[in-house]
């Protein structure tokens, strides 16, 4: 095998490797400073009791990875548990199958616990979603940007997670998955994915823009075979399809729990209502730099726009490009302004790409190497900070969480 693809498979695995085992000496190690979790502490719903200084694997199946744990064990209930007010409690349905059902499986062939084969699931998919997203950069873009991807998203600051009970790698892996198959024009694998994705996490939505960029692209190249008509209102059915199965797992629920809206006011227990969340963000920038922030954020995402109008992001590809406007549009319209915000950044990898494109400026590009070291050891204490602030659990006063 020539160098270039032994390179290929290697450095991937490597990087994702050496990422993981910085992430289990800061699990080991930080996990000395996480207090008592009792049933019934305080800020803090605790379904698995745990003592102070549980180790490793107690750290990477905390918080949401209860739930998944419930989910794995047990199962989803039939009903909504509710309040004494008769609102609809904090439940299982708010999480997506794909992921405890299949550490359940896992479970059932290994017989190891949840706490256990969660954090190992989630890792091994890593594996498989850093080596896809590294092969998918280096054929559409170049070896240096997949270079720079893999790099940025394994020492990024909330990459601990992708050892942790949560749906991080899973949903790294789909999102490639179907920008990888949506390339390659398998478009009825891409629809089956596009249903494994939206079982997985609440993002599937954000491939229709995805999916309309792909299309207009193969009509602007006049790129679409014999039966242009053909091709065009099977994409425009893909597209549809991706926004419908948005609506597949509150339908689900709804239909499985015999209650109308009821992923909604499931969400709502979270105090995450379904609406749009742009002015949160818009309030976030002033609570943090007042006026100045504000003025900022809009520069940040004009700045953005030009560059994704510009010819250095039109080499991604449309698949690329396309998801690289479309999930972080989503993420600021839809999602909360959380802590959470920061791992939900872990999919918008094609950011990684504007790093690399700024490497390479002229006068920059002889210090990239030195760069890219540089993100790694600034990056491995961020995540070191992160893990210790948000994973472990040192007292029950702050409002943090993952």
């Amino acid at each position: 095998m020539p160098f270039h693809r032994r390179f290929a498979v290697w450095f991937p695995l490597a990087v994702f490797a050496l990422s993981r085992l910085w992430v289990v000496v800061i699990g080991v190690v930080t996990s000395h400073g996480q207090i008592p979790l009792p049933l019934g502490s305080l800020n803090i719903r605790i379904f698995y009791p745990t003592p102070a200084d549980p180790g490793y694997w107690a750290v990477m199946s905390g918080w949401d990875g209860q739930w998944y744990r419930v989910i794995a064990e047990q199962g989803y209930p039939d009903t909504l548990p509710r309040i004494g007010t008769g609102e609809v409690d904090m439940n299982p349905w708010a999480f997506f199958p794909v992921f405890p059902f299949l550490v359940r499986g896992v479970m059932t062939v290994t017989g190891l616990p949840f706490d256990v084969v969660g954090p190992l699931v989630s890792t091994v998919i890593g594996f498989v979603a850093v080596y896809l997203l590294f092969r998918l950069v280096d054929r559409v873009v170049g070896r240096w940007e997949a270079i720079v991807a893999v790099v940025a998203t394994s020492f990024y600051i909330a990459s601990p997670i992708f050892s942790a009970s949560y749906t991080e790698s899973t949903g790294l892996l789909m999102v490639v998955v179907v920008l990888t198959l949506l390339r390659a024009r398998r478009y009825w694998w891409v629809a089956l994915a596009l249903l494994v994705t939206a079982l997985s996490r609440n993002i599937v939505v954000a491939m229709v823009p995805v999916i309309i960029a792909h299309g207009v692209v193969r009509w602007h190249r006049k790129d679409e075979g014999e039966n242009p008509t053909r091709l065009r209102l099977g994409l425009a059915a893909l597209a549809a399809w991706a926004g419908i199965l948005t609506l597949l797992w509150p339908t689900l629920v709804s239909l499985l729990t015999g209650t109308p809206n009821a992923y909604n006011d499931t969400m709502e227990a979270w105090n995450i209502q379904t609406k749009l969340k742009l002015y949160m963000w818009w309030g976030l920038l002033y609570d943090y730099w007042g006026v100045l922030g504000q003025v900022l954020g809009v520069l940040g995402v004009a700045a953005f726009a030009w560059f994704m109008l510009s010819r250095h992001s039109w080499r991604w590809g449309p698949e690329i490009w396309g998801w690289a406007g479309a999930y972080p549009s989503y993420l600021l319209i839809v999602t909360s302004t959380t802590p959470s915000r920061v791992r939900y950044a872990l999919l918008a990898f094609p950011f990684t790409l504007v790093i690399a494109w700024f490497l390479q400026l002229p006068g920059i590009r002889r210090y990239r190497y030195w760069a890219l070291a540089g993100m790694v050891l600034v990056g491995g204490a961020l995540m070191w900070w992160w893990t210790k602030n948000y994973l472990v659990v040192e007292n029950l006063t702050d409002d943090l969480y993952p």
